[in-house]
């Protein structure tokens, strides 16, 4: 690796907000809203004011009122359907009640969905293969006008076991988001759970049904290890400044990042444990963003903690801005780490987790990104009625991560990305994307106007379909 003296310069789903949103030139949409609450999507054009209100809501189509549905099991005589629902839910305590009594008065109040995304990778370096990439649970119920609950299960490469190499192993099975919410106000809800760090927008919103292009930025892997889940508590809302701003936020304390803080993988592997905390220092994480008007959003967020038991911390900030002109989408982030120098050795004496390996000083990366809505009118009349209103999308993607600041290493990538999708139906989207990549192997910083760039960089070919359901 080589060294150098400068640094470059430069929340269940996406409430399906911009799936669903109407779009210029294009027939109106209808859609599906997944388990997300308002506060974690931009406002956009025509679409409802967002309500924190509701908590994790989770609207899905032919779902009028997961809360006003009342109770599978009717009290006789109750006053009031607040009173009905608690007597309900006492019985639903008793020790001589079943197991098939207790879920017969959830039923009406609780929403079982998800998503899934399979693809197909054709690269210049390597094997072609089909990936059956994720398959995703969640469950949303409402258990009180007040208190809400939202889960979502992810199966990544089909879970377990998983044969990689000709080797059956561990695959993955996460709990990547599980919260409770208890509405305190309009504007301030207590969420406590395993809880997506707010850092930037994409962790909040990265489900791939909501995403143009089949693979997530690179940064948003690695400097910020998307998904990014933590256990924690906090609280998070959204109220209106005036007659057209809105401001919404989420802070939160969490166990927070530990030592496994590698080049190249950056912050992935250094997830925190929901099990225990490597030092018992809590990380302070938060979003803030603003909505100036219906379709534009940007927003500015945080993370503070010490990742070993000597008190070394990592800083991380990050700018997202979302903008919707017309038929034209424009979004991007950047993200910037500091790191107290040390090692991986942030665990109990006995752990073989502990390493000499260098934690790097720095990490840093963005991208930037233009979506096109557009339709070929001869093509839509050929196809059935009810995909007469889909459209296409073109995508253009500029992205870099750098996973250590101090050297000019592999972990160093620059990546433009064109990509094609076809969405008949909101839920449902049929994606292909072309990009050209270098990384810093070769001691070169990459950057796409310079010549090694298109001279030592190499393609992939990358189609998937994503679907909700």
């Amino acid at each position: 690796m080589t060294s150098r003296a400068t640094v470059p310069s430069r929340h269940h789903l996406f409430l399906l907000s911009l799936l669903l949103a109407p779009l210029t030139g294009l027939a109106q949409e209808e859609g599906s809203t997944p388990a997300r609450p308002a506060e974690d999507a931009p406002r956009v054009p025509d679409a409802e004011k967002p309500k924190q209100d509701e908590g994790p809501k989770l609207d899905l189509e032919g779902l009028e009122d997961p809360a006003g549905t009342g109770t599978a099991v009717p009290v006789p005589n109750a006053e009031t359907p607040g009173q009905a629902g608690q007597e309900t839910f006492t019985e639903r305590l008793q020790p001589t009640t079943t197991l098939a009594q207790r879920a017969a008065a959830i039923l009406d109040r609780t929403t079982l969905g998800g998503y899934a995304e399979h693809d197909f990778i054709l690269p210049q370096q390597g094997v072609s293969t089909f990936r059956n990439h994720r398959y995703v649970l969640f469950v949303y119920s409402h258990i009180s006008e007040r208190v809400s609950t939202a889960t979502e299960i992810e199966f990544e490469f089909a879970g377990s076991p998983l044969k990689r190499d000709g080797i059956l192993g561990a695959g993955e099975v996460l709990l990547e988001f599980s919260v409770v919410d208890l509405m305190l106000t309009d504007w301030a809800t207590f969420r406590a759970g395993v809880i997506l760090v707010p850092v930037g927008a994409y962790n909040l919103r990265h489900d791939a049904p909501a995403q143009e292009l089949p693979e997530r930025p690179i940064a948003y892997t690695t400097v910020v290890p998307t998904t990014w889940f933590e256990s924690g508590a906090g609280f998070l809302g959204g109220f209106d400044l005036g007659r057209d701003w809105r401001l919404s936020y989420e802070v939160y304390a969490v166990n927070g990042l530990d030592a496994k803080i590698l080049d190249g993988q950056g912050f992935r592997a250094a997830r925190g444990s929901h099990l225990e905390d490597n030092n018992d220092d809590k990380a302070l994480t938060g979003r803030v963003s603003v909505s100036p008007f219906l379709g534009l959003e940007a927003g500015l967020s945080g993370y503070t903690g010490a990742y070993d038991l000597e008190g070394r911390r990592v800083n991380m900030v990050n700018a997202d801005v979302f903008w919707r002109l017309g038929a034209l989408d424009l979004t991007g982030e950047v993200v910037r780490a500091f790191i107290d120098p040390g090692y991986v050795q942030g665990f109990p004496n006995n752990s073989t987790a502990n390493t000499r390996d260098r934690v790097p000083t720095g990490m840093f990366g963005f991208y930037g990104q233009a979506n096109y809505r557009f339709r070929i009118e001869p093509f839509f009349r050929l196809l059935p009625d009810e995909w007469k209103e889909g459209h296409f999308t073109a995508s253009l993607r500029y992205e870099e991560k750098d996973t250590d600041t101090e050297f000019i290493t592999a972990g160093d990538v620059a990546r433009l990305t064109l990509g094609l999708n076809f969405r008949p139906l909101p839920p449902y989207v049929l994606k292909t994307s072309y990009f050209w990549e270098k990384s810093g192997g070769d001691g070169v910083q990459p950057h796409a106007w310079s010549g090694d760039f298109w001279k030592d960089g190499h393609w992939t070919f990358l189609a998937s379909v994503a679907y909700l359901f």
